[in-house]
């Protein structure tokens, strides 16, 4: 099936040189498609990782947490950081549980 370029509101029929660079680039995108998720998961993962650390470095809030709740906000952190190693990253996610904010 031909494909067409469109220049200056005419269709241009599309030489075979320019099919197989849209071919190409088409491939290309379809390629990086893995790259891409994976990209956002991370920028995902990130914030969520700032909203932790934000939470927990703080001093005196983690003075008034208990040792239980502590362990569980590292847990927490920790199983974000494993995320990209989870099976079948990026397409499939498992999103770790966060611990109440008390």
């Amino acid at each position: 099936m031909a494909r067409f370029n469109n220049v200056n509101g005419i269709r241009i029929q599309m030489t075979p040189q320019e099919e197989l660079e849209l071919d190409a680039s088409e491939a290309a995108w379809e390629a990086g498609a893995d790259a891409r998720a994976a990209e956002d998961v991370r920028n995902e993962r990130n914030g969520l990782l700032l909203e932790v650390d934000a939470y927990v470095s703080n001093p005196l809030r983690l003075a008034s947490l208990t040792p239980a709740v502590q362990a569980l906000w590292a847990t927490y952190r920790q199983e974000l950081l494993g995320v990209p190693q989870q099976t079948g990253f990026p397409q499939t996610v498992t999103w770790p549980t966060q611990p109440e904010v008390i």
